[in-house]
């Protein structure tokens, strides 16, 4: 409660003059000593005018003509904020109290047109560029960590393949795409972010990945944000909320693919999308133009690795001992990776081929 300013200066003063302690001049204020001592730290500075009283609510500066300026001001320019509002009619009081004032009008939602709308980009037609990533991890209980690696097609957001994988290596990567050209064709662009299974760290050089890229003229595009691959991105959260919970219990690797396989049949051929009206993927999709045969891409696509036999007759690749035929031990030979198969040449001749693995 307010006191009367004559009422505080008879306190402060008895409590000056000490004719009373400072308990009984607070309850001659009703107020704590902490307020008290205040009140004589004010006056002491300013005399009778630092008992003042300058607190109050800000909506009571106010007057009713200027609350109806600011309902008025801010129907008319529903762009304006409480803040704008305020500068805009020199108002003296805090942003809170116009905000306020908004609210009780119910003028605090009121929706803005953008002076320049949020652009979403979308190829104008298929092929034209696809998407690539890999999945963050997925814990299996059964089966660890596996990783899902994906090329999605921007325009339709048909997925022409995807797998999943015990780790993020570029290999990985390298046959997700080759499968996926020998699909789909060869699109105009690939959008994939800065890792380092798709862009070399280092000023000097390049990846594997943008070696291969250039041999098939394709223009690589890359991501500086998450937000950029915003499809794919949409993509991982529809499988996450729709496949794995059917497979989390999952043996092994091979079923979860397996599985994976006729879940992305549906998808692209039989979920029809809210964002197509009810239309399916498959049905805004068809082949790129430039389609090159098996053979054609074998040779385009092809890995070369150079390793040294051991006397155990293996090899090492990518972390991961291969077992050769004997006859090579201490020998230096090829490895021809051509999609998930390696093949081991010596002497212009190819001697064994086995599955691609990795850890």
């Amino acid at each position: 409660m307010t006191r009367p300013i004559e009422q505080k200066l008879e306190a402060v003063a008895a409590f000056l003059r000490k004719e009373v302690a400072i308990s009984k001049a607070c309850e001659r204020l009703s107020c704590t000593p902490r307020t008290f001592l205040n009140y004589r730290k004010r006056f002491l500075k300013d005399g009778i005018d630092g008992l003042k009283d300058e607190r109050g609510g800000n909506n009571r500066k106010l007057t009713q003509e200027q609350v109806e300026k600011i309902t008025d001001l801010k129907i008319k320019d529903p762009w304006r904020s409480s803040r704008n509002i305020r500068d805009k009619l020199k108002l003296p009081v805090s942003i809170r109290a116009v905000g306020k004032i908004l609210k009780k009008a119910g003028l605090v939602k009121v929706n803005i047109k953008r002076l320049k709308p949020i652009q979403t980009f979308e190829a104008s037609s298929p092929n034209e560029m696809w998407q690539t990533d890999i999945m963050g991890k997925i814990i299996f209980p059964r089966i660890g960590a596996l990783y899902l690696t994906a090329t999605l097609d921007d325009h339709s957001r048909f997925v022409p393949y995807a797998e999943w994988f015990a780790s993020q290596h570029k290999a990985n990567v390298f046959i997700v795409w080759y499968y996926s050209l020998l699909i789909a064709g060869i699109p105009n662009k690939m959008l994939q972010d800065r890792g380092s299974q798709y862009k070399a760290n280092s000023k000097i050089g390049e990846a594997d990945y943008q070696f291969y890229a250039a041999k098939l003229a394709i223009e690589l595009v890359f991501a500086k944000r998450a937000q950029t691959k915003g499809k794919i991105e949409k993509f991982w959260q529809f499988v996450q909320k729709d496949f794995v919970p059917e497979v989390i219990n999952a043996e092994n690797k091979q079923e979860v693919n397996e599985k994976f396989k006729e879940w992305l049949h549906w998808y692209n051929y039989e979920f029809k999308s809210e964002y197509f009206e009810g239309k399916t993927h498959s049905s805004k999709w068809y082949p790129a133009k430039r389609k090159p045969g098996k053979e054609e891409l074998d040779e385009i696509l092809t890995v070369w690795e150079r390793r040294r036999v051991t006397k155990f007759n293996t090899v090492s690749l990518y972390g991961v001992w291969c077992k050769l035929p004997p006859g090579y031990m201490l020998c230096r030979v090829w490895l021809k990776i051509i999609g998930d198969t390696i093949y081991f040449q010596s002497m212009n001749r190819i001697f064994h081929k086995s599955k691609l693995r990795l850890k």
